[in-house]
């Protein structure tokens, strides 16, 4: 690899997601945005055919791609967001990929945004060996451009990156899992235990139901008070996790979300997404399928 080669010396709510105004569920929140899920898929399907020129149609010229999990590598995806359409070609570009197929296991489109989620099998040009991804993407689309692109990918398995990453892993998984159960769980004391004075936790799948749904929440004070409320406007609430994986100080999640408001009954597909620095959770994403109707 070129400028994502390993750093091997250093050792990507469920519920309308504490962003949602609980009250009725607007007329048109289920709709299915063809519009939205056919730039998607086709934006899916040159990335992984490696047409990087052909999606200059398709990407805003301020674009901005983000792969959090990419903290494992050195070069530009470890320094953080990267902002532009023709960067962000450029970058892909850089990468020296040989060939790469994205078998996508789950795919939900709601409102602007589209998430896939599957096994990305790459090779890279400098070395005959090939790979198998557990990964995730995640695209908004906005004006009939995709405008935001968010990656999370099981490197540090999957890329054999060594035993330095294992403690971080380790960490991420018990807290993350600490966590969650106690976010489905609503116990409100583990989560302040465990959030970082400073966390953000958004739902952008959210932002269907308008504001303030959507919204980021950007400390632990402000996030609390709003789970408080929320808890009091729910019934039931369970995650079924049919899978998950953690890399270095992130992990994901996913399988089926099951609560109860305004006395009806949801069961929708969803992912969730943690990220633990210091034994603490920094950051929380959710991506919930809110086109599934009442059951």
């Amino acid at each position: 690899m070129r400028s994502i080669r390993p750093r091997r010396n250093l050792f990507f709510l469920f519920l309308p997601a504490f962003g949602l105004a609980v009250g009725s569920m607007p007329a048109d929140a289920h709709a299915q945005p063809t519009d939205t899920r056919t730039i998607t898929d086709r934006y899916v399907e040159l990335t992984f055919q490696r047409r990087y020129d052909e999606l200059r149609d398709l990407t805003a010229q301020d674009a901005v791609f983000f792969d959090p999990t990419g903290d494992v590598f050195a070069g530009r995806v470890a320094d953080g967001p990267v902002h532009g359409g023709d960067e962000i070609i450029a970058l892909q570009k850089s990468w020296g990929i040989a060939e790469a197929q994205f078998e996508i296991d789950a795919a939900f489109t709601v409102g602007e945004y589209s998430v896939y989620r599957g096994t990305l099998d790459v090779r890279f040009e400098e070395s005959p060996a090939s790979y198998s991804v557990p990964f995730l993407t995640v695209l908004r689309v906005r004006d009939g451009r995709v405008a935001q692109r968010t990656d999370f990918g099981e490197y540090v398995e999957s890329f054999e990156l060594g035993d330095g990453f294992d403690a971080a892993t380790k960490s991420t998984r018990a807290v993350s899992d600490r966590y969650l159960a106690a976010y489905t769980g609503g116990d409100l004391a583990t989560q302040a235990e465990l959030l970082a004075p400073d966390v953000r936790f958004q739902d952008p799948t959210a932002q269907v139901y308008g504001p303030p749904s959507g919204h980021l929440f950007e400390s632990a004070e402000e996030l609390l008070s709003r789970r408080r409320q929320i808890y009091a406007a729910i019934g039931t609430f369970t995650f079924d996790a049919e899978g998950s994986f953690a890399a270095n100080h992130h992990a994901v999640y996913w399988g089926t979300v099951r609560y109860t408001a305004n006395g009806a009954g949801y069961v929708q597909p969803g992912v969730m997404i943690v990220e633990v620095h210091d034994g603490l959770v920094t950051r929380h994403w959710d991506f919930v399928d809110y086109s599934v109707g009442a059951s």
